[in-house]
Formats: C-alpha cells, structure tokens, sequence
C-alpha cells in the first residue's frame, strides 16, 4: 500500500534514558503499538512527579525488608495500567517482559 500524500521530513522524538537504553520515537510505520503512547505519559511523570508526589501521601508499614518496590512504584504501575486499559492487573506480570 503506498501513501496517498507527499512523504514529510522524518520526524524524531528523544526521550530520556531508561535503565540505560535510549527511547526514540519516529513516524515512519512499521510495527506499531497501542501501549507505546505510555512511555510519553512516564516522561510527563517523571517531569511533574506525580505519582511520587502522591505515593509520599501514605504511610507505608510493611516490613521494609521485605519490600521490593516502593508506594510510589506501585501507584505509577497501577495508574499506568489504567491508562493503558488494564484495569484488572492480571497482565502486569506478563507486560513486564
């Protein structure tokens, strides 16, 4: 299928490392995702530090031996999985790959 309309320049996104790798976007097709619109919403995230400041208003109990992520990860998981449209959570463990 070739396009109805005149290419236009090659237009590239920079986002900030994450453990390490570097996140470009491009508008070229190919391989397309609906979930890859969250990496735009982590950055917004990160920025304004909204999750984080809202995981600082609980108090956290547990066992902090025990704990392997943070309130503040946790709410950004959760709400992250609401924006993407998995409210029911049984897909964390597999999109995590």
């Amino acid at each position: 299928m070739s396009p109805s309309h005149p290419r236009t320049p090659r237009q590239v996104i920079n986002f900030s490392k994450q453990k390490g790798k570097e996140i470009i976007t491009n508008f070229d097709g190919g391989l397309i995702t609906s979930d890859a619109g969250i990496v735009w919403i982590a950055e917004l995230d990160k920025k304004l530090g909204i999750t984080e400041k809202f995981g600082n208003c609980f108090q956290d109990h547990r066992h902090q031996s025990y704990v392997d992520h943070s309130v503040h990860e946790l709410l950004a998981q959760r709400l992250y999985g609401i924006i993407l449209g998995y409210e029911d959570v049984n897909d964390h463990d597999k999109l995590r790959h």
